[in-house]
């Protein structure tokens, strides 16, 4: 006999904005020649996206968001509207995490870089235990040399997060949702 279950899935909103810093600079700073290792298990954006409403209603385990469903439009508009900065990746999703685990992790690349002069790869992965801690591994390739942020930090939701590199910079914003979802017992 079947039984509909009605359960709480732990759903959380990201958004993320990837940049590169390109004032003059006379410090240097050290490159590495070797790119970072993306994780086997993962998930990787996709072209298709959704709107919030529709995942609000008809949840699935990852899930890319419309352009209208983002926080952080007006600090994008700022970093393209000063001259020292350049957006490379402006995107949100959801996704859900289970509790004391990690998410998969998902990666960025430069298929999703909107000006792909300077290529910026990496991934993000959220990890629940007692806190919330993020977990951010994003390099630029610059002129042969890679800028690595490498970064696990306790957060708070509904918060803009910021990541610093003398190079480049990654915003990232994660809000939890609640959304009812149906599992069927058998």
């Amino acid at each position: 006999m079947a039984e509909k279950v009605l359960a709480k899935d732990n759903w959380y909103h990201f958004e993320l904005i990837v940049f590169e810093q390109t004032m003059a600079n006379t410090e240097t700073f050290e490159g590495k020649l070797a790119a970072i290792k993306l994780p086997r298990k993962h998930f990787d954006l996709t072209y298709t996206t959704f709107p919030k409403s529709l995942l609000l209603i008809n949840p699935i385990q990852f899930a890319r968001l419309n352009t209208e469903d983002f926080y952080l439009q007006s600090s994008y508009r700022q970093l393209q509207r000063r001259k020292d900065y350049q957006p490379l990746i402006h995107t949100a999703w959801l996704q859900s995490v289970k509790s004391d685990s990690s998410s998969k992790p998902i990666i960025f690349s430069a298929p999703f870089a909107m000006n792909n002069s300077s290529p910026v790869q990496g991934y993000l992965t959220l990890e629940r235990g007692y806190y919330l801690h993020l977990k951010v591994q994003f390099e630029l390739e610059k002129e042969g040399l890679f800028y690595l942020i490498d970064q696990r930090r306790r957060i708070r939701l509904s918060e803009t997060h910021y990541f610093d590199h003398p190079m480049f910079g990654v915003i990232i914003y994660v809000e939890r949702l609640d959304i009812e979802t149906t599992a069927i017992i058998k």
